[in-house]
């Protein structure tokens, strides 16, 4: 009896795979390792490149264009070495291997970056943090087409596709988790912790994801005793470029044929012949991707810097750093992916509008041109708040007025007169647009200027100005006369690139015979040691926003108020009429007036241009493609990704705009030209049919066993 019930459930077992039924085996407790890697690498990238703009700026002190051309090299490379990745596990070491030693590669890079943060170890800080990000984009890369195959690999096909879409699922989710979480967190981390005796803390915004990564490859390595392997299977990559390199190898040689890949039927397979001609027509429309993804990817970079120059104060609830913008993206991604698919899709079809892929992808494209048009309107806005830094062949000279009077001021040089101007009282002004060199600066009040006080009313001082430099001049009275001084160094115009005012204490002591003690206190405080004998100036402190009172020892002078992005000059000196102590302040570069929600509309656009563009073609080009062939497609689609970003290192390099609006147009009317093409392009395309072993077109939502993290 039981042999005849064995054969019964054998026989119902055979039937129900014939009938397409699934079997319930378990599910393999192998890909929880797979996930658990797949979360803590993706925080680990993230979180570093959301800071690595910044970070590239402000610490290593490049230029905005230089840092771009940085950030845009690093993430070309991290989109070149997938193919790489590839092969080796294909071909050499396969998957499981490949993952991990690649991942030791990735950790190393990390721990290279976060020792070149770390300012007291005197380790050289840039090329630490090149050779890091080198070896990162090695890892990342190398592992990126190897994780969620392997993942793959765990399940029995056919009886478990079922649980395999669940796995993708959850795969999928673990990447949006550790983007969302590290996007947020690691720029607090550099903004707000101390460290080091700095008043931020990249290196520690670098090491946690050093340490996840370091996380990541134990987790990989722990689940080894429960994962399938399979051995290298050979490369479909190879025998595709062999195949093209043969065929046209014969086409110049002169060989004729009705098409020219039909040239390599004499070495390969036909049918491998016939894929690749399918897979080239579809390459054809790969042709405009890069432009897309110059633009999509300046996210990171331009639209971050945009941020900086922004106000981020939410009220009582703090403020957004300017690199944590970068995740509105994935939050409307995973709002707005099944919204469209729902409901969007649908409704646009019972107008006979967006049904097709192809329209999706250009009406994306329009949308992503149409986030730069309003990002490009939006900093003609910002320029009107943006330090004025004197250009190469000019200077300027800062004047502050500590005379509660009118004052005239007349500057000279070898050729006579250059400019006269009138300040008025307690007031600071900027003469621009001089040319470097020697000065005299007459300066002169009137006679109704604290008659009972004032002996002398004109001065003369040498003001020695610099290419490219601010030079300060205090205007003061120094018993019964007035007085010019020129302060040592030169004031600083730039904006702090966080959230964060700057201050420069000017004084003026008098005759003291010991240091005094400035203390700015609010939540926070910051002292400042004041020489006696002399008007002197401090260098400049980075200061968090709002109010602080003034404290000269035990006696407060007032209250100074340090909006975002807003320069100070903090003057305490005597106040001639009285003789007593007390506070000025003089605004040197104005505060960040525009908030930076107003970011918001330019990322809501870009990622609905996102959806219909980058999810809907990856998914029709896969559809498109033959089941061999999925592979190929996966290389050129991250190919074109790299070829993007290159786009943005030339057009950085080539320095062609003025200004960073000017840019931002350049890059929206690129992407509509770019956008013509492709139609042009998807005009001549005749669709490939979909056979029942290919993946089925939905509402532009990407399959999930093909997608991969370039879309969230």
């Amino acid at each position: 009896m039981g042999d005849l019930e064995k054969k019964r459930s054998k026989e119902e077992e055979v039937a129900a795979t014939d009938r397409g039924e699934e079997q319930q085996l378990p599910y393999p407790k192998s890909v929880f390792f797979i996930v658990g890697n797949e979360f803590c690498e993706r925080f680990s990238y993230y979180g570093m490149k959301a800071i690595l703009s910044i970070y590239l700026k402000k610490k290593l002190h490049f230029t905005e264009d230089k840092a771009t051309v940085i950030y845009h090299t690093f993430s070309m490379f991290c989109y070149f070495t997938p193919i790489f990745g590839a092969m080796i596990a294909d071909q050499l070491l396969g998957k499981f291997k490949t993952i991990v030693y690649i991942s030791i590669i990735y950790v190393l890079g990390h721990l290279l970056k976060t020792l070149a943060a770390i300012p007291t170890l005197g380790i050289p800080p840039v090329e630490f943090s090149l050779i890091g990000l080198a070896l990162i984009a090695i890892g990342t890369g190398g592992i990126k087409p190897c994780v969620s195959a392997f993942g793959g690999d765990q399940f029995k096909l056919p009886e478990q596709a079922r649980q395999l879409q669940t796995f993708f699922s959850i795969f999928y989710f673990s990447i949006n988790a550790g983007s969302l979480i590290s996007t947020v967190l690691t720029p607090a981390i550099r903004e707000d912790v101390e460290c080091f005796g700095d008043d931020t803390c990249y290196s520690l915004a670098f090491g946690i994801p050093a340490i996840l990564m370091l996380v990541a490859t134990v987790i990989i390595i722990m689940g080894k005793p429960l994962y399938k392997m399979k051995p290298p299977q050979g490369n479909i990559l190879t025998r595709v470029f062999g195949s093209i390199g043969y065929a046209v190898k014969k086409k110049i040689d002169g060989v004729p044929a009705n098409h020219w890949m039909d040239l390599a039927k004499d070495r390969y397979e036909p049918q491998l012949v016939e894929d690749v001609k399918c897979v080239l027509r579809v390459l054809v429309l790969y042709l405009p991707l890069p432009v897309w993804w110059a633009l999509f990817d300046q996210t990171g970079s331009r639209w971050t810097f945009q941020a900086t120059r922004m106000n981020g104060v939410v009220g009582d609830a703090g403020t957004i750093k300017p690199d944590q913008m970068q995740v509105i993206n994935p939050l409307l991604i995973l709002f707005l992916l099944p919204l469209f698919d729902k409901v969007l899709y649908p409704a646009f079809a019972k107008f006979n509008m967006l049904q097709k892929p192809l329209q999706r992808m250009t009406a994306g494209g329009i949308l992503t041109a149409a986030s730069f048009f309003i990002s490009g309107f939006l900093e003609l806005e910002m320029m009107k708040t943006y330090a004025k830094i004197p250009a190469v062949g000019f200077s300027e000279i800062h004047f502050m007025n500590n005379i509660p009077c009118h004052v005239s001021l007349q500057l000279s040089n070898g050729t006579g007169l250059v400019q006269e101007e009138a300040i008025d009282k307690l007031e600071n002004m900027v003469l621009r647009n001089l040319e470097p060199g020697k000065y005299s600066l007459d300066m002169e009040v009137s006679s109704t200027c604290l008659p009972a006080i004032l002996t002398k009313r004109t001065e003369q001082v040498e003001v020695m100005t610099h290419d490219k430099e601010v030079t300060a001049v205090f205007l003061g009275v120094d018993g019964g006369a007035v007085l010019p001084t020129v302060l040592d160094g030169h004031d600083d115009p730039e904006k702090d690139d966080g959230a964060n005012g700057r201050i420069k204490v000017v004084y003026d002591m008098g005759k003291l015979e010991k240091s005094t003690n400035l203390t700015l206190k609010s939540d926070k405080s910051y002292s400042f040691d004041l020489q006696p004998n002399g008007v002197y100036g401090s260098n400049y402190s980075k200061i968090d926003t709002g109010l602080y009172d003034i404290m000269m020892d035990d006696a407060k002078l007032g209250n100074i108020t340090i909006d975002q992005g807003g320069v100070y000059s903090l003057i305490v000196a005597r106040d001639p009429e009285t003789n007593i102590h007390r506070s000025l302040t003089h605004t040197l570069t104005t505060p960040n007036s525009i908030h930076i929600l107003w970011l918001f509309p330019q990322y809501f656009v870009i990622t609905v241009g996102e959806i219909m563009f980058s999810v809907t073609g990856l998914e029709f080009s896969y559809s498109q493609a033959p089941e061999s062939m999925k592979s190929v497609l996966q290389a050129a689609w991250l190919l074109t990704v790299a070829f993007g970003n290159i786009i943005v290192i030339i057009v950085a390099e080539a320095k062609a705009f003025n200004d960073q609006a000017s840019e931002f147009f350049m890059f929206a009317c690129l992407m509509l030209v770019d956008m013509g093409i492709f139609m042009l392009l998807a005009w001549r395309y005749t669709p490939r049919f979909v056979g029942s072993r290919d993946i089925p077109m939905k509402n532009g939502v990407a399959n999930t066993n093909f997608k991969n993290d370039t879309e969230m």
